[in-house]
């Protein structure tokens, strides 16, 4: 253990050299000096434990140095040494910080046990100030700890009101920690919960689990804000406190609690069974559309081949023309089912937004015929790029919300328009750059809503439905949707008036055509050649062999992949065409291609699909595929897609 370093001073060396020779024989480092300046020059250059001061001294007075040693080490141990002693003098030295003091002359034992005496005392008040330290540095820890955590943390009294809170509070529900102190734990739990939650308290012992709802403070919200919802799921663990009493403290018995938040994790849960649920649908609606479309494909291939048998101007011929037009209608629909059950129908492209607002809202009112669509399209209306199969997804879900908020039917309107957005409008449009976007309105003459429930309705799971009516995720889909585009939504409504729902998409001033341009497909190609057509439906090859028998070729058909890499094994040289189904069991499209290709490599092979999913499409066109007929297609359809295979082989051979 390391000395302690004493010095004393006193103009009379003689009494510093008796004072040293007596401390250092105790085991103390010992350093002298003769007035107040050399003290002082002493201390700023040397750390000492304690120092002997006289009073008397020429200079500075002994008064005088402890006031200046004070000023360099308030925590200094000064005994004050003095011949003069009286009770004036010495409550003078202890009111101005001198520990003790001695009266001259003294015992060599009355100087140790008094230098002992201090230095002892000393280091237990250090020890205690160090104590005390490093327990004020544990409460500041823990309450970092316990206010930064995630977690809502907080104490309560035996009647239920709040003792502590930590910052969660504010920040997760909105409360200030004052507002909350001294309220009942009750006044937090959503109003459905109450009763959940009564016979949760007191917590006798151990550690009890609950999971309920907490209220949000009541703040403005902006309109069609999302994810702004006015409680929070809550999963709660609670122990009880007791705190013995102490000093002048009374004993205090309570709650201690800590609350995770579990609303981002329970929208998540949600959001996967309602995923889950969509890819089953998907799925379904995939095999729906398969079959469906297979139907129409004999439909459309026989009525297109009893019509080339008539004169165009017959009536035979303007009926079987019909036939037609109801079977485009009939695979245009499928194919926005497909649209909608997928989650990606295809990449975003320029697009006329009004294709997809008219083909959406005829699709919708085959099924809803109470609801009268109302069309205010801008003629010349700005492209924009989107993916067509979200943007459709929202068109839908605002449709059925519409829908939904017109109970005894009424009138949808749908609207577009070209507006361009000033730096000084993008404020209060909430877009982030200017420039030209195209507006989107649905608008309904419905029931209407209230500002509360409009602060609401992009929130997941909101919903004003009936338990078992809707998942309340579709707004919230359409949100994200559009946002994702670098969009922006609005929503206007009044009770009883029905409610208009706006988006706009960034777009460029460039007119995009609204109609998608059908080639002209009713002239008959005729040619020669051998065709094996490999499909899993037998009628479809019933049909498909008559449409490919009339115009001019042979033709050898396969039920199945396996079926169809035989044959190409057996007829290397004869078959001057491949058409593959894409959607077939045990060996599918992809599958048959690969194995062809290795049989024969230069075999030219045309894929045919009525639901396929575009990459794999894409991927065999890339490997060598000659194109692509989708399902249904009539025999002008396919003779021109047979006959633009053989012409492009031919090309080639003259390159």
């Amino acid at each position: 253990m390391k000395a302690e370093k004493i010095l004393v001073v006193d103009d009379e060396s003689r009494i510093v050299e008796n004072i040293s020779r007596c401390l250092k024989r105790e085991g103390f480092q010992v350093s002298g000096a003769r007035n107040g300046l050399e003290t002082l020059s002493l201390i700023e250059r040397e750390e000492f434990d304690l120092i002997l001061l006289d009073i008397s001294m020429p200079k500075l007075n002994g008064y005088e140095t402890m006031e200046r040693i004070f000023e360099l080490n308030a925590e200094m141990i000064i005994i004050i040494m003095t011949g003069f002693a009286s009770v004036e003098s010495a409550v003078k030295a202890i009111k101005q910080g001198a520990w003790d003091y001695l009266k001259k002359p003294f015992e060599y034992a009355e100087l140790i046990k008094t230098v002992k005496n201090a230095l002892s005392q000393a280091k237990l008040i250090a020890d205690k100030k160090a104590v005390s330290a490093r327990l004020k540095a544990s409460e500041i820890q823990y309450e970092n700890m316990v206010n930064n955590s995630p977690d809502l943390i907080f104490t309560l009294d035996e009647q239920g009101r709040f003792t502590f809170v930590n910052n969660q509070f504010e920040t997760l529900l909105g409360f200030p920690r004052k507002d909350l102190i001294g309220s009942k734990f009750e006044n937090l739990v959503h109003d459905e919960d109450i009763s959940k939650v009564a016979g949760f308290f007191p917590v006798q012992a151990g550690c009890r689990e609950i999971s309920f709802r907490f209220k949000k403070a009541k703040k403005a919200v902006p309109i069609a804000t999302p994810y702004a919802s006015n409680y929070a799921f809550i999963n709660l663990k609670a122990s009880p406190l007791h705190l013995p009493a102490h000093g002048s403290r009374e004993e205090a018995r309570g709650i201690y609690a800590v609350a995770r938040d579990m609303t981002v994790r329970i929208n998540l849960e949600a959001q996967l069974r309602q995923s889950q649920k969509m890819e089953a649908i998907g799925t379904l609606a995939g095999g729906i559309a398969h079959d469906f479309n297979n139907i129409l494909m004999g439909i459309q291939g026989y009525a297109s081949l009893v019509k080339n048998e008539f004169d165009r101007d017959s009536v035979e011929y303007k009926r079987l023309s019909n036939i037609d037009e109801y079977v485009a209608s009939g695979a245009e629909m499928a194919r926005q089912l497909l649209g909608f059950a997928q989650k990606s129908f295809r990449e975003a492209h320029m697009i006329n937004l009004n294709y997809l607002l008219k083909m959406s809202a005829k699709m919708f009112s085959r099924t809803k015929k109470d609801i009268r669509m109302d069309h205010r399209l801008e003629k010349k209306l700005w492209g924009t790029i989107v993916n067509e199969g979200q943007i459709k997804q929202v068109l839908l879900n605002l449709f059925v919300n519409a829908w939904h908020a017109m109970p005894k039917g009424g009138t949808i309107t749908i609207s577009s328009e070209n507006v361009h957005v000033l730096p000084s409008q993008l404020e209060e449009f909430g877009l982030e750059t200017p420039g030209p976007y195209v507006k989107i309105g649905v608008s309904d003459t419905g029931i209407g809503m209230d500002k509360e429930t409009i602060s609401q309705i992009f929130d997941p799971f909101f919903t004003t439905k009936e338990r078992g009516q809707g998942t309340g995720l579709g707004l919230a889909t359409a949100y994200g949707i559009v946002q994702s585009h670098k969009g922006v939504f609005k929503v206007t409504s009044k009770k009883g008036e029905g409610s208009s729902f706006m988006f706009y998409l960034p777009a460029q001033e460039a007119e995009v055509s609204s109609a998608r341009h059908q080639e002209d497909v009713e002239k008959i190609i005729n040619g020669r050649g051998m065709i094996l057509l490999v499909d899993d439906e037998k009628g479809v090859v019933e049909v498909c062999s008559e449409m490919i028998k009339t115009l001019g070729y042979d033709v050898k058909t396969a039920m199945s992949g396996i079926e169809a890499v035989q044959m190409v094994e057996k007829n290397k040289e004869a078959l001057d065409l491949i058409i593959l189904d894409m959607i077939m069991p045990e060996m599918g499209g992809y599958e048959t291609y690969k194995q062809i290709r290795q049989i024969r490599p230069e075999s030219r092979v045309l894929i045919s699909s009525g639901y396929s999913k575009e990459d794999e499409i894409n991927k065999m066109l890339e490997n060598g595929c000659c194109g692509f007929i989708k399902k249904p297609f009539d025999v002008a359809m396919l003779s021109e897609k047979i006959d633009s295979v053989f012409n492009s082989e031919i090309q080639k051979a003259r390159v």
